[in-house]
């Protein structure tokens, strides 16, 4: 690859993939075994990509629910917690997970939910994320 192929990769505009997924959120055990449900894996081993932002709606979800948000990645080959977030559904309608700039992945990207309110178990919740794959 030369110059110009590597300028034309960092000016690349992302692609947004928006998406929904239907879980079980309070009684639920995500992958991690921790309780709710995986909303989403990003990316597969041996792949490498670009994020630059993920949000999850959490308009829908119980208005008196904190929705706990939290991602893993594989570091030195093993699955690790990465981040962990609580966002009060009363007062945010997006829970936003920003990088200043591109962040570069090498493998699977989870998003996990907990919602500490049994009602939303069942719920659709959206997101919606943007990607770079190179």
């Amino acid at each position: 690859m030369g110059l110009i192929n590597d300028i034309r990769l960092l000016i690349q505009k992302p692609r947004i993939v928006p998406g929904a997924t239907a879980a079980n959120w309070n009684s639920g055990v995500a992958s991690s075994g921790q309780p709710g449900a995986d909303l989403i894996t990003i990316g597969a081993a041996l792949q490498w990509y670009r994020l630059n932002q993920f949000a999850i709606v959490l308009v829908g979800f119980n208005i008196a629910a904190t929705v706990t948000v939290r991602c893993y990645m594989d570091i030195n080959g093993v699955n690790r917690l990465v981040i962990e977030d609580d966002w009060l559904v009363a007062d945010y309608e997006v829970a936003f997970l920003s990088w200043w700039f591109d962040a570069e992945f090498y493998g699977p990207f989870r998003v996990e939910l907990y919602s500490d309110q049994v009602a939303d178990d069942g719920f659709n919740a959206t997101y919606e994320y943007r990607i770079k794959e190179w």
